[in-house]
């Protein structure tokens, strides 16, 4: 296999993962709170083969010397984009709406670890420990951390919530009696782009102490006051449609030249092998 077509096929492998990538962000353009992902490049290794011995017989060139050979393309990063998505009312009770780029709402996963998110569509669910009573939980059945670490426990004959300038929740009960079953506590990320995703609108941050980090310069937590959320609201996915498609085309165009590439070479290899 010739240089050519080892760069062409390494670069049609990032290719492909750029367009993985890309479609699946156009998969989550309808889930609530979903942040795109978008990749860079960087060349791979290159060598300069200086094959001008002679400069002086060079006279009148515009191009530099010698010739430049590449080993393709890599993706050089997959960045979590945090652009503020569009609030969608909604007049339901349980749904909220982050308005800071950087917040997310805690949730408790299936092995007791703490996730994060910014989808803000909450349910009731029977609480395990108490059949008379409910938790707020995510539409995967996640349930909502208060400011103490432990899940919103919703007493019976709640029809309606109320969250209050300081950021705390109250249920109404039928008779019109609020009654406070804790504070709603957000997660400031300061820095995004180390959320590993862990499903859907989820995300999860990596073992800190292993990557040698301190956990305060990463996570934060802060009060869900009207600053910061807003209520019978939801937050759209941050989705551009226009230009992932463009974006889906410039890969798809590039993968196919490199294909062309691939198979301009093989022909050459065939006619040289046909050589008598």
């Amino acid at each position: 296999m010739n240089t050519s077509m080892i760069t062409s096929s390494v670069t049609m492998g990032q290719l492909q993962q750029q367009l993985d990538t890309i479609s699946n962000n156009l998969a989550n353009a309808d889930r609530t709170g979903y942040k795109r992902r978008e990749h860079s490049f960087s060349d791979l290794l290159a060598q300069q083969v200086n094959n001008q011995s002679a400069q002086q017989y060079e006279g009148g060139r515009l191009t530099p010397l010698g010739i430049r050979v590449g080993s393709g393309a890599k993706i050089a990063q997959t960045a979590l984009r945090m652009e503020q998505g569009s609030i969608q009312q909604t007049e339901r009770s349980l749904d909220f709406a982050l308005t800071d780029r950087e917040t997310f709402f805690p949730v408790q996963g299936e092995e007791g670890e703490v996730l994060y998110t910014r989808d803000g569509a909450f349910y009731l669910s029977p609480d395990p420990a108490n059949p008379d009573q409910q938790v707020i939980v995510t539409g995967d059945g996640n349930e909502l951390l208060s400011g103490e670490g432990t899940p919103f426990v919703v007493p019976a004959g709640t029809r309606d919530f109320q969250l209050t300038n300081e950021g705390m929740m109250e249920a109404v009960l039928a008779n019109g009696e609020s009654v406070n079953i804790g504070e709603l506590e957000l997660a400031r990320i300061t820095k995004p782009q180390l959320l590993e995703g862990a499903g859907g609108s989820m995300f999860t941050l990596p073992d800190l102490a292993a990557l040698d980090i301190e956990a305060e310069n990463v996570i934060e937590l802060v009060a869900g006051n009207e600053a910061q959320v807003q209520q019978r609201a939801l937050e759209q996915s941050n989705v551009d449609f226009s230009k992932e498609f463009a974006d889906m085309l410039n890969a798809q165009r590039a993968y196919s030249f490199n294909a062309r590439s691939v198979s301009q070479g093989d022909q050459m290899m065939g006619l040289i092998n046909n050589l008598r």
